[in-house]
């Protein structure tokens, strides 16, 4: 929660700057989110860049309160601008996948066990998403579960859901430990 309340004050200020994301323990810089005149245009988190990492923030700062956040004044340009997002409409959107990562989680396969793709999903399946995409093709180089969430190139909420969805449209199977 203290990601949120840091970002809201910064946002009422119409502040520009940076807000450093910090490990909690050992102050390791994690990541950073820009803000241009209170409106949020980049963010970076754990080697990741994009909107996506906004939310992988506020899951790990929801979910571990490890996380720490340092208020930095700089110069943000608009060529530092990668999308432009309100505080409202990340509060909205946040909530939503935040949802939907609490209700995959208690979907999600144990990290023990080994998937492969259904190749009757591969020619007769629906169409997938982008995160859907990248989840299939993880699984073709690693099935263990835990091995696809460390390879991955997705965040953790995104691998999550996306194992979930592709449970559900039958993409799946699992072969065992």
């Amino acid at each position: 929660m203290a990601f949120l309340k840091t970002l809201s004050d910064q946002v009422v200020l119409n502040f520009t700057g940076k807000i450093n994301v910090l490990d909690k323990d050992n102050r390791k810089f994690l990541g950073r989110v820009a803000l241009l005149d209170g409106l949020i245009v980049n963010s970076s988190y754990k080697g990741r860049i994009g909107r996506s990492t906004l939310y992988n923030i506020v899951i790990e700062d929801l979910e571990d309160e490890r996380l720490t956040f340092v208020v930095e004044p700089e110069i943000v340009t608009l060529s530092e601008a990668i999308f432009e997002l309100t505080f409202d409409e990340l509060q909205k959107s946040a909530k939503i996948i935040y949802q939907q990562y609490k209700d995959a989680l208690k979907k999600i396969p144990p990290p023990q066990l080994r998937l492969l793709i259904n190749p009757d999903f591969v020619a007769r399946g629906p169409s997938v998403s982008f995160w859907e995409f990248e989840t299939l093709t993880v699984i073709s180089d690693f099935n263990k579960v835990s091995d696809i969430f460390l390879e991955s190139p997705l965040a953790e909420y995104q691998t999550s859901l996306a194992l979930v969805t592709l449970r559900k449209k039958g993409a799946l199977k699992v072969i065992g430990q």
